[in-house]
């Protein structure tokens, strides 16, 4: 037997109703469960997490994973394996070159507010959220608002936000 996330989403009693002022990501409904991967380190912490993410762009659901670092706040990779973006625009969201920016990037600032995000444009390297900031994608002004929000949604307190909290409280 496999466990279908996007099925039990869909499920009233597998998952959650998300309000309008939940719902940043479009998805309408969360599954109460999902699955995530732990990668462990030799010495049994946490190497690498990763975690499914999906949410509405211009045109379609995206659907993909990002991989954090054992610090849980350091992005090893963002990726989504199914969308219906448009080719060379939002569908960029597969260049390479774009998906490279997020290595390295970090997802809470010093206060443990969720700060990372796309902007408008190209990110300034000398500017004191540069740490936080990928490049916005050129003509899908909708897709890197759609890729926001559904990073939002799932970093935050409907997503895996309380998750993440008690995994750095047994890391502490």
């Amino acid at each position: 037997v496999t466990f279908d996330p996007l099925k039990a989403a869909k499920d009233p009693q597998q998952s959650v109703r998300l309000s309008k002022a939940e719902d940043v990501a479009s998805i309408k409904r969360r599954e109460r469960f999902t699955t995530v991967y732990m990668i462990e380190d030799a010495q049994g912490g946490i190497e690498t997490l990763i975690l499914p993410i999906r949410g509405y762009g211009l045109w379609s659901t995206l659907h993909g994973f990002m991989a954090l670092k054992g610090d849980l706040n350091t992005v090893v990779g963002l990726g989504f394996h199914q969308h219906a973006e448009t080719p060379g625009l939002g569908g960029e969201v597969d260049n390479p070159r774009w998906r490279n920016q997020w290595a390295g990037k970090r997802l809470f600032d010093d206060q443990g507010q969720l700060a990372v995000e796309i902007v408008k444009g190209t990110v300034d390297p000398q500017a004191s959220m540069a740490a936080y900031q990928v490049d916005g994608l050129a003509g899908a002004t909708l897709t890197s608002n759609g890729v926001n929000n559904l990073l939002h949604f799932w970093l935050g307190e409907q997503g895996f936000g309380p998750f993440l909290a008690k995994l750095r409280s047994k890391e502490a």
